[in-house]
């Protein structure tokens, strides 16, 4: 859900009204796993760090073909973020909540009822923005610690040690007129511990939005008008801005350049500090867009396009390296990971995942039930991806893979809603609760019956008939049970 409320599955829900502390309550999540063999990799947020450049020397993709480890999906609709992965858990924003997963099975762990964009986890804190705030969570409940209402939120939140003068929370908001016409833009600097506003800076420019980006003492983001811009966060003012033709969606930053790509196919590396062009250029072909940010490497860009290639440019000069057809539309940044022989892991709206090496050669696929609508994500040696139909996969190599392609995907139930005849308050009528039961493990069959108070309503039975206890086990000379469905096929 949009807004500042955050509800946590089988919490009851907490609503602060100030940006400070709350001391809400809290969720009871599943004990960490302690498996020597426990993942150690990490992706903090999302392009792996606050500069965005999408590139982790320290992992490596699956070294040959793939299969899937798990699968879990959602009841909710089909749009998904970026993940997070630390300390073993999977961090995913969907409609239906923020989910922490556990790496290795997709079992989840706790859900927070935040609809957000792609998570960021430091010191033990998820931050998550949403269309009119930025929220706090703890990272091992999902326990709300603060939300600050804003605005018009366009831009997902950056976590920025500005410097060293410590942790402050960056978005961006739409600034309108009394008409509703937009007038420019608001970077908003949030106390990364308290929510509370540190200052704003306008920006006389159109909507940001995307992921900003940042590095040192500047804040970096792209503009529906298709401009990039630079925010000096210390001077409190706007350093640059630069044209790019049409629609920026977020920039990516190294030590002196910040490269961008637009929806007009130009593609960029600008001074960082000055925004002064270092190269540009114009991919070929009608209406080629590029609508995701690059990656970059030591001494490469690389770029998605929507005419199905992945372009590899030369990070000094531009030059065209290679260039891999994808076969269809590439929607999504690509990630890059590997030190000695990097390899690039990227997505398609045919729903193909791809990994190629740093000459272009493709080195697996693996095929998706849908378009793929999350940047790929690889830690130790595992791929997470989402696909359109709602589901996020992990895709490790198959000749090790304890999972199966095979296995069902897991879709975890609606958590329904408490009314005037759920007297438990477990999600079922009182005339159809033969036992009292949790609401986290109610079925959509159950939430059905419990919202239309229909007795009626019994298409495709979700439970099976067994041996148990109950109110009505005197009329059949047994107990009536239940056995719920906990996971429906592909």
């Amino acid at each position: 859900m949009l807004g500042a409320t955050v509800a946590w599955s089988g919490v009851a829900a907490a609503t602060p009204n100030s940006p400070s502390e709350t001391g809400g309550s809290t969720a009871t999540p599943t004990a960490a796993p302690t498996d020597p063999d426990q993942p150690i990799g990490t992706h903090r947020t999302s392009g792996v760090t606050p500069a965005r450049a999408g590139y982790n020397a320290d992992e490596s993709p699956p070294e040959a073909a793939v299969s899937r480890q798990w699968c879990v999906g959602t009841d909710a609709a089909n749009r998904q973020s970026e993940v997070a992965v630390v300390d073993g858990t999977v961090l995913s924003a969907t409609p239906e909540g923020l989910r922490a997963l556990d790496a290795r099975t997709g079992e989840r762990q706790w859900r927070a009822r935040i609809d957000g964009g792609p998570p960021t986890v430091r010191d033990g804190r998820v931050y998550v923005g949403t269309g009119d705030a930025v929220s706090c969570l703890g990272d091992d409940s999902g326990r709300e610690l603060w939300t600050r209402r804003l605005s018009r939120v366009t831009a997902e939140p950056l976590l920025l040690d500005v410097d060293g003068q410590g942790l402050t929370v960056f978005t961006a908001a739409k600034r309108m007129d009394e008409d509703g016409a937009t007038t420019g833009a608001v970077l908003h600097a949030l106390d990364a511990e308290t929510g509370e506003t540190a200052y704003r800076i306008q920006g006389d420019t159109d909507s940001i939005y995307g992921t900003l980006a940042g590095r040192g003492t500047h804040v970096y983001g792209g503009t529906t008008a298709g401009t990039v811009i630079a925010f000096d966060v210390e001077a409190r003012g706007v350093a640059w801005k630069v044209d790019l033709g049409e629609y920026v969606n977020s920039v990516a930053v190294t030590g002196e350049t910040v490269f961008a790509g637009s929806h007009t196919g130009v593609v960029a590396a600008l001074d960082r500090t000055t925004g002064e062009e270092r190269w540009r250029t114009t991919l070929e072909g009608d209406d080629v867009e590029v609508r995701a940010r690059p990656a970059v490497t030591a001494d490469t860009v690389y770029v998605a396009a929507t005419d199905g290639n992945l372009y590899a440019f030369d990070r000094e000069t531009g030059a065209e390296r290679w260039r891999f057809d994808g076969g269809a539309r590439l929607s999504q940044r690509p990630a890059v990971v590997g030190a000695d022989a990097p390899s690039v892991v990227f997505g398609s709206d045919a729903g193909n995942v791809f990994s190629v090496d740093g000459s272009g050669d493709m080195q697996w696929t693996h095929q998706l039930r849908d378009r793929v609508n999350t940047p790929p994500v690889v830690v130790d040696g595992i791929v997470y991806v989402g696909d359109d139909t709602g589901r996020l996969y992990a895709l490790a190599n198959a000749e090790s893979n304890p999972g199966s392609d095979g296995a069902s995907c897991r879709t975890p139930t609606k958590t329904a809603e408490r009314e005037r005849r759920d007297t438990d308050g477990d999600g079922v009528v009182n005339r159809r609760d033969y036992a009292p039961r949790d609401a986290a493990v109610q079925s959509e069959h159950d939430h059905r019956n419990s919202v239309r108070r229909s007795a009626n309503e019994d298409e495709g039975a979700g439970f099976l008939l067994g041996t148990g206890v109950g109110a009505g086990a005197s009329l059949l000379g047994v107990g009536l049970g239940y056995l719920l469905w906990g996971r429906s096929d592909e």
